[in-house]
Order: structure tokens, then C-alpha cells, then sequence
């Protein structure tokens, strides 16, 4: 799926002091209300013959509520919906109806709800919300991103970051829209995480325990050299090691690199990854978008590292035409390439378009196609994966 993580998270660490309301009264009139109008279409030819073209256009977003802090504590909530408009949508009964925007042609769930609590360089938050880490991400990728329930901490200490957290549940586009278990009938994952960000230089180390799953290291910087104004050169380095726990299958490692090249809104890239799996052993992408950098709308470096090796590089294209008078209108390309050692072998082609007229509307506009390289020599063990997807996004944020 289309996520790219090119280095590590950065945790907003507001530094100011804490500034306690009057009264209780005052916190919910002190409240902040925001959210977002999004519709969306979604177009899916699968190049089956067999299998019909599927559609869907639906309408959602979210609703978000906060509080006012009182000595530190506040409170949050926030409620995601999507309904498909059936009229413009295809029909279920043909198998033409598309369930990524709608499942089941509609969800409506209390995505976010939590308890905060901050003093100073310090947070504190319990309950539902939204995170975004190497292994357990929002991945907003279709109406509404991936929340998760758990404990999650935080502390600043001016360039450092450090992160603690317990997740026991979530729900989104990469799960179900109704909370489930991170991992069915165990307890969880716990999550340490370190980074370090300054204004050239990023990186971090993070550790995470799913139970009775896998434990998992993983480490990436990011450094961005400023040759002359508007001309920059971005690098990065990614590594993973994961190791099965209670012989779960899981035993893998992760290498990537990736190299990016901007000048005056034009942005040139080139991102390279590479999965190796221990015999009759998986590679696990985590709960979210996934670690790698070469990862596309769809394809991801593991989907093709299940008991074997595998590789996958990418190149990007982007260009920001706000310099030819066209104001926050951008067009990109991705071309990704992936291959297990052993079998199965696909291209994917994304073509983008962004527009940004103003901080209240935007659009997105993407094309992706899948070409299987192997679709002649189709086996019941490996379906002809061709596909070609329109998903057109655009939102209205308040």
C-alpha cells in the first residue's frame, strides 16, 4: 500500500507550560471541534475475464472533538463514517460494488477516544487513537486512516525522543472498521522507540514485541545536504531484524537504501530494498503501510517474501507546477519492481495528482496499475494478480 516511510516518525513535543484551565467548566468551553468532509471514487478492473469491473463512490470523514487542558489533563474523541452512494456505485448483487471505500456499504465507529495528560516535555495518552510509527501507522489510504487502543508515552529531550507504548487493538483500512485484536487472541504489542531529528539529520531506533509473534529491531537515518538554494540531496539507510516467537513462522531481515534529488519543485528518486526470509519462514509488514522504501499505492518489498527471498526497487518522479503559476498543483510517477527469488514477480505503475488550492480543500487523483509478470503461467496457488485501480480523493477540512 501506498506509504512511504523514508525515515523515522517525528512525535510533537509542544515545549511550553502547562496552562491549566479556571474551572472545569472552562475546558468544554475552551474546546476545539475539526474534522474533514471527504468524498471519494474508486474504479478496479482486475483483468480478469472471469471478474467483473468494480466501482464505488462514497461519502465520510471524520468528526473531532478536544478538550481544553486542566492541569494537564484533557479528553478527545473523534468519529469516522463512510456510506457508499448506491446510486453511483456498482451493483452488489453482480459483484461490481467495491467494499475498500464502503464496507458493506457503510461503517460508522468512534475511531478516536482518549484521555491526555502533559506536563511540559512529558505525554501521556490512553485510550483510542491515531499513531504513526515504523510498524503501526494511520495509512490513510482510502476514506479513513488506522487508529489503535493502547498506552502510549512520550518525552522530549530537545533533538531526542523517546517512546513507549502498549497496543492492544485497532481498526482501519489495513484491519476492519470495528476494533479487533492487533494479533488474534494474544495480548498485544509493546513498543520502544528513540529518535533524533535536527534540521539535516533523522534517524531512529525502535524495538517492538508482538506477542507470541515476533520480536522486532529496527533502525533508519535520513540525512538531507542543501547544495545551494533550492537544489537538495536527500539519502537514507533502513534496517530490520525480526525473530519468531513461539515458533510463529516469522524470521526475516530487512536492508534498503534510498536517494532522493530536488530542485525548484522537481524531485527525482530512487529507493532500493531487499527481504531475507530463513527457510519455510515469513516477513512480517506490520500492522500499517509497512517500513519499506520502495513501497507503492499496493505493493510492498514482503508481498512477495512469504518462505523465500525477495527484492523490490523503485524510482519517483514528482514536480510541484506552483513555479509556472499553477498554485498548489503537483503531478507525480512511481514505478516500483518486485520479485521473489523463488517465484512470483510484478511491476507497479502510479500515476499522481495532487491540487491544493487552499488549506480548506485539497484532491488527490491516482492511477495504479499491476502488471504480473508471470500472468501466462497462472496456478491455482498463484492467481493472475494484473490490476488496474482509479481512486479519486478530495477532502474539505474545518
Amino acid at each position: 500500500m501506498k506509504k512511504t516511510v523514508l525515515s523515522t516518525v517525528s512525535l510533537m513535543i509542544m515545549n511550553i507550560d502547562i496552562y491549566a484551565e479556571s474551572s472545569i467548566s472552562d475546558i468544554f468551553k475552551n474546546s476545539t471541534v475539526s474534522g474533514q468532509i471527504r468524498a471519494g471514487y474508486i474504479y478496479v478492473d482486475p483483468d480478469h475475464a472471469m471478474l467483473p469491473d468494480q466501482y464505488t463512490t462514497a461519502i465520510g470523514g471524520q468528526l473531532k472533538y478536544k478538550t481544553a487542558e486542566y492541569y494537564g489533563f484533557s479528553l478527545g474523541a473523534a468519529f469516522y463514517t463512510s456510506h457508499a452512494l448506491l446510486g453511483l456505485s456498482g451493483d452488489r448483487k453482480e459483484g461490481k460494488f467495491n467494499e475498500e471505500l464502503a464496507d458493506n456499504t457503510h461503517y460508522d465507529i468512534l475511531s478516536e477516544a482518549y484521555i491526555n495528560y502533559r506536563y511540559q516535555d512529558f505525554n501521556l495518552c490512553v485510550g483510542r487513537q491515531l499513531i504513526d510509527t515504523p510498524y503501526a501507522d494511520s495509512d490513510d489510504i482510502r476514506m479513513t486512516p488506522n487508529t489503535f487502543e493502547g498506552v502510549v508515552a512520550n518525552y522530549g529531550m530537545g533533538n531526542i525522543t523517546l517512546l513507549g507504548a502498549y497496543l492492544t487493538r485497532w481498526q482501519g483500512p489495513d484491519a476492519t472498521y470495528e476494533f479487533e485484536d492487533l494479533i488474534e487472541g494474544k495480548e498485544g504489542v509493546v513498543m520502544l522507540g528513540a529518535t533524533y531529528s535536527n534540521s539535516d539529520l533523522e534517524g531512529g531506533l525502535w524495538y517492538y514485541h508482538a506477542d507470541d509473534t515476533a520480536d522486532i529491531i529496527y533502525f533508519d537515518i535520513t540525512d538531507t545536504y542543501q547544495f545551494s538554494t533550492g537544489f537538495n540531496l536527500k539519502g537514507a539507510l533502513q534496517a530490520a531484524h525480526q525473530h519468531e516467537v513461539n515458533h510463529s513462522g516469522i524470521e526475516s531481515s530487512l536492508l534498503g537504501a534510498m536517494a532522493e534529488v530536488s530542485y525548484k519543485g522537481l524531485t527525482c528518486g530512487i529507493a532500493y530494498d531487499k527481504v531475507f526470509v530463513d527457510n519455510d519462514k515469513i516477513y512480517f509488514s506490520g500492522f500499517g503501510g509497512g517500513v519499506g522504501f520502495v513501497n507503492m499505492f499496493e505493493m510492498t518489498v514482503g508481498i512477495f517474501s512469504l518462505y523465500h527471498d525477495g527484492e523490490g526497487w523503485k524510482g519517483s518522479f514528482s514536480y510541484d507546477l506552483s513555479h509556472h503559476g499553477f498554485d498548489g498543483l503537483a503531478i507525480g510517477y512511481d514505478y516500483g519492481h518486485f520479485k521473489g527469488d523463488v517465484y512470483h514477480e510484478a511491476d507497479e505503475h502510479n500515476f499522481i495528482l495532487h491540487y491544493t488550492p487552499s488549506n480548506q480543500w485539497d484532491l488527490e487523483i491516482v492511477y495504479d496499475h499491476i502488471d504480473d509478470q508471470h500472468k501466462e503461467s497462472q496456478t491455482p496457488t498463484h492467481p493472475d494478480n494484473t490490476l488496474s485501480r482509479l481512486l479519486v480523493r478530495a477532502n474539505y477540512n474545518f
